[in-house]
């Protein structure tokens, strides 16, 4: 499983429209429609895009918060501007439907922050960080920046490129015990903001403990 942002877009943009599910999530949030292959099964199309419809188009033209709407899901394929829903009475059809936007860029964030150990060779607290990515590509090389808020001391320590859905392991180090009597720490991922990411408000994690 993979983990990414999601959004429900209308199938209109500033008077354009109908639009494909591969142009609306384009035009809206500069993301791609969440889609399946489907050349095996239906020979005409190549892929189905998510799409749903409701009773009332305004709802989708406004777009208007109504509670009371009820929502088929369908697909929409290819260039097709239809949302084609199966129901037990045959297919309904609509070119006023939501298209579900997925963002396929990678998303950084602090997974875990480990007890610091003190080095009594070096004199350095060691604090070990996992950073993980949890969007639906690869980031590129960037650096991460641990700091104790307190004494504004600070390690920065480049982190590799990593696919999506993985994680690395960094190792900080601070030049004191940092339990004096309690420790207080914040660690960023991609904290010169080097990576594109689907959030941007994500990337750091606090760590608190009591000595």
């Amino acid at each position: 499983m993979q983990n990414y942002e999601a959004g429900w877009y209308p199938n209109f943009w500033q008077g354009q429209g109908p639009l494909t599910c591969r142009r609306t999530c384009s035009i809206w949030v500069g993301g791609v429609p969440e889609s399946e292959m489907t050349k095996d099964m239906t020979e005409e199309f190549e892929r189905t895009n998510v799409c749903k419809i409701t009773r009332d188009p305004e709802i989708i033209e406004k777009p208007i918060n109504d509670p009371l709407s009820h929502w088929l899901y369908g697909n929409q394929f290819d260039d097709k501007t239809n949302c084609y829903v199966g129901t037990p009475f045959g297919v309904k059809e609509d070119d006023h439907y939501m298209c579900l936007c997925v963002c396929d860029k990678p998303d950084l964030v602090v997974s875990k922050i480990y007890d610091p150990v003190w080095d009594g060779g070096s004199g350095q607290s060691v604090i070990t960080v996992d950073i993980t990515n949890v969007g639906a590509s690869a980031s590129i090389a960037s650096f991460a920046r641990l700091i104790d808020p307190d004494t504004l001391a600070n390690d920065v320590q480049a982190t590799p490129v990593i696919a999506p859905g993985a994680t690395v392991t960094l190792v900080f180090t601070l030049g004191y015990w940092v339990f004096d009597p309690d420790a207080h720490l914040e660690v960023t991922a991609d904290y010169k903001e080097m990576v594109e990411e689907c959030d941007e408000t994500n990337n750091t994690l606090v760590y608190s403990k009591q000595g």
